[in-house]
């Protein structure tokens, strides 16, 4: 197994800048997930560290080897693509045996591989199969054990799970983290689905517009996004317009119409008194206020609109006395009417405030 480390690495398809400028270090044995929305150069990002694309400027490593130009079959990398990629006319068998007989390992090695392969992704007695007589997830499984069966140092997965039906991608997802964590492989993981990101990675990349806004373990994204982009795309957020008004003991303090939030500042920008910001608070973050109780948090008041029971909570539209609407998370036994005033509040910590302002048109 090895790291892989990329240098400042750049990709131009004419004038369109694919990957700008990234640098990453993926560790020895992790599951590392690149994960951003579509166009965003997650997977010309792959394909540069498979070898299947050139960088116009950086370099690639693994360990300390310069593989920034050498062909993909020398790097020592498996790829899963997301349509599977797997030979019609050829059974099971023949196509995970197929990297091996490129390699013209000897008959028995490759039997003896195939059967090992086969037992690891539950695929016993269906090696005489074609691709078109199994279900998605047996191809699936197909392209997974073609992919291992070589014994890379390195394990791509090109959002392998897209072409699955919700139930059946939460199955598989889970068997990726187990055969990882059995075979201990370098594993990169390209995926648009921040739910599947969240579940399987060790850590993830943020990516947008060819670059890296965050790197960090799942919590550490989700709970401390670094940037607005990062906060509006993990997970849901509300996001309000405030305007600074002071600071106190370590926190921001902005107005939201006539309401006063204390909260984070998480970006780098310094910030005055009548400075437009973000304020970003997850829907689970809130909980109900009674008109008696004092408490040392953020108090939101509002009207209460559409309201849906999900099953493990209640979705609440609050709409504030100056307009903005936020998305609340209660109990689902919440008993509240269409119309009423309701009382909710938030802890200062989990509230974030950005001044950055490139994402506004993202947010309307």
């Amino acid at each position: 197994m090895v790291e892989v480390r990329l240098e400042n690495v750049s990709k131009r398809f004419g004038k369109v800048v694919a990957v700008d400028n990234v640098s990453l270090d993926i560790l020895n044995g992790e599951i590392f997930t690149i994960l951003g929305p579509s166009g965003c150069g997650k997977t010309t990002t792959l394909r540069i560290i498979a070898g299947f694309e050139f960088p116009n400027s950086g370099r690639v490593f693994f360990d300390e080897r310069d593989v920034t130009f050498e062909k993909p079959y020398r790097r020592g990398t498996a790829m899963v693509f997301q349509n599977y990629a797997l030979w019609p006319h050829m059974t099971v068998y023949d196509n995970i045996a197929y990297g091996l007989k490129l390699r013209k390992l000897p008959k028995e090695e490759i039997r003896r591989r195939v059967k090992w392969v086969l037992e690891l992704v539950g695929l016993v007695g269906l090696e005489k199969r074609f691709p078109l007589q199994l279900s998605g997830g047996q191809q699936q499984r197909v392209a997974l054990a073609r992919a291992i069966v070589v014994e890379p140092s390195v394990l791509l997965l090109d959002e392998p799970l897209s072409n699955l039906d919700a139930k059946l991608r939460i199955r598989m997802r889970e068997e990726i983290v187990s055969l990882q964590r059995r075979l201990g492989i370098t594993t990169i993981y390209v995926t648009h689905d921040q739910e599947e990101a969240m579940s399987i990675s060790d850590r993830i990349a943020i990516m947008n517009q060819g670059r890296v806004y965050q790197v960090g373990s799942p919590i550490e994204v989700y709970m401390n996004p670094r940037n607005l982009f990062v906060a509006t795309f993990i997970g849901r957020s509300n996001v309000l317009k405030g305007r600074i008004v002071g600071a106190t003991n370590g926190l921001y303090v902005a107005s939201v119409g006539t309401q006063r939030v204390s909260g984070i500042l998480m970006d780098e920008s310094r910030l005055s008194v009548g400075d437009e910001v973000f304020i970003v608070i997850r829907p689970e973050s809130f909980f109900l206020v009674e008109d008696n109780e004092v408490r040392s948090v953020n108090v939101f008041e509002g009207k209460v609109g559409l309201f849906m029971f999900i099953g493990s909570f209640l979705q609440v539209k609050l709409e504030l006395p100056d307009g903005q609407k936020v998305t609340v998370y209660l109990s689902p036994k919440t008993k509240i009417t269409q119309g009423e005033t309701l009382k909710v509040g938030v802890s200062p910590e989990d509230v974030k405030i950005y001044k950055t302002l490139e994402w506004e048109d993202d947010l309307e």
